[in-house]
């Protein structure tokens, strides 16, 4: 049991520093490791282990503060997406969406939606 407990802790540690980015000041002087946490196009937020660190992002290299911008734009976008989802769940069109599957291998699975659909379509069939 302590076994797998140690292996568990030991493999999220290791998933988690792969995912870390290392991160370089204005001047090239110092650089870190953390994971990208958001940016607002003023401050960028940076998780270091188990703490979440803010600091203004001239502090960072030009690189780094493109990169960080790029990132937090599609964090933004994300978000958006999320909340204009969940809006249109909420309408009367949006509830049979609750419905909805995927084929996912070589069955049909639920799926959620992720993002308001941008196109519909519609199929119409009559035997007359």
């Amino acid at each position: 049991m302590k076994k797998t407990i140690l292996m568990t802790i030991a493999s999220l540690a290791l998933v988690s520093s792969g995912l870390a980015r290392t991160w370089t000041s204005s001047d090239g002087s110092k650089t870190f490791e953390g994971n990208f946490v958001s940016c607002d196009g003023a401050s960028v937020t940076v998780k270091r282990g188990i703490k979440e660190l803010s600091f203004k992002l001239t502090l960072l290299s030009e690189d780094d503060q493109k990169w960080a911008k790029a990132e937090g734009a599609k964090v933004a976008a994300t978000a958006e997406n999320k909340k204009a989802a969940e809006e249109f769940s909420q309408t009367k069109f949006g509830r049979a969406f609750k419905k909805l599957q995927k084929f996912e291998g070589t069955k049909f699975v639920s799926h959620e939606l992720e993002e308001a659909p941008k196109f519909f379509l519609l199929y119409f069939s009559a035997s007359w």
